[in-house]
């Protein structure tokens, strides 16, 4: 019987160990949530699809490690995840103001040659 309790206690000892570290707080999960539908609210998903896999890849493999009670890669893997939603984020801003810039561009043109148009008008009535 005390072998059995022993060898229960090293098997639960050495689980314990094993455990990579403390668990993972829940607002970390939570942050890396969000950075990461931030970032498919800035439209990532169709301006930065490379980026956006790679944090969504990250927050599931986080989860998972967190579930499974393996603190340290949870951790390593959520903050990747943030990095990733953050270039992501960015990267979807930039694209989209790249865009918008390209517009605005267009428009001053249209309303250039239209400024000169009128002036001819104007010298030639």
């Amino acid at each position: 019987m005390k072998k059995a309790a022993l060898l229960l206690l090293a098997t639960a000892f050495a689980a314990a160990c094993a455990s990579g570290g403390p668990p993972v707080a829940p607002a970390l999960l939570a942050d890396t949530e969000a950075a990461v539908r931030r970032a498919e609210d800035a439209g990532a998903s169709e301006r930065a699809t490379d980026l956006i896999a790679k944090a969504r890849r990250a927050w599931d493999e986080g989860r998972t490690a967190s579930a499974r009670g393996d603190g340290e890669t949870a951790r390593r893997r959520l903050e990747e995840a943030r990095a990733y939603a953050a270039a992501a984020e960015a990267r979807a801003n930039a694209e989209r103001l790249k865009g918008e810039a390209a517009t605005l561009r267009r428009q001053a043109d249209d309303l250039e040659i239209k400024i000169r148009e009128l002036r001819e008008q104007s010298r030639n009535p």
